[in-house]
């Protein structure tokens, strides 16, 4: 991102500049997503991918289980939230990962969603409940801070 688009990169103030950049050296959607499966098919035990890797940036990123296709998918922009969700089989397990990251200086409201999420995510690491408790009586954990900004997600 750095390279190619002139992303500032993590903790830097600096404003990204607007390169021109040539079709082939475009990041997609898509290309980032078979980026990520070469460098897991590199591994000497991996059988494959455990589920369509979820590549998204920018309001694509919002998409629940958004699956970007060749044609339509948007290009990377170190202005915009990256997010991805993917994972392998390996004959030694199996593996899910998610990362959301900003290649450029995030808006303050990007900042607050995000900080409102993670919040959710400490108050569920944190949580003492009783056996049986199921996932749905534990959401609102997750929400609190979100509705705190007048921000909520339609997904569980």
């Amino acid at each position: 991102m750095q390279e190619i688009y002139g992303a500032s990169g993590y903790f830097l103030e600096g404003e990204v500049t607007s390169k021109k950049i040539p079709e082939t050296m475009k990041l997609t959607e898509v290309s980032v997503s078979d980026k990520l499966e070469g460098f897991r098919a590199s591994k000497e035990h991996f059988r494959g991918l455990s589920f369509p890797t979820i590549s998204s940036v920018g309001p694509n990123a919002a998409i629940i289980h958004y699956s970007p296709q060749a044609k339509t998918c948007a290009e990377l922009d170190p202005n915009s939230i990256y997010l991805f969700d993917s994972g392998a089989q390996y004959l030694d397990g199996t593996t899910d990962i998610t990362r959301t990251v900003h290649f450029g200086k995030p808006s303050a409201h990007e900042k607050a969603c995000y900080t409102s999420v993670l919040k959710g995510h400490i108050a569920l690491g944190n949580a003492r409940f009783p056996n049986g408790t199921n996932g749905y009586s534990l959401d609102i954990l997750a929400r609190i801070p979100l509705w705190r900004y007048g921000l909520d997600y339609r997904h569980g």
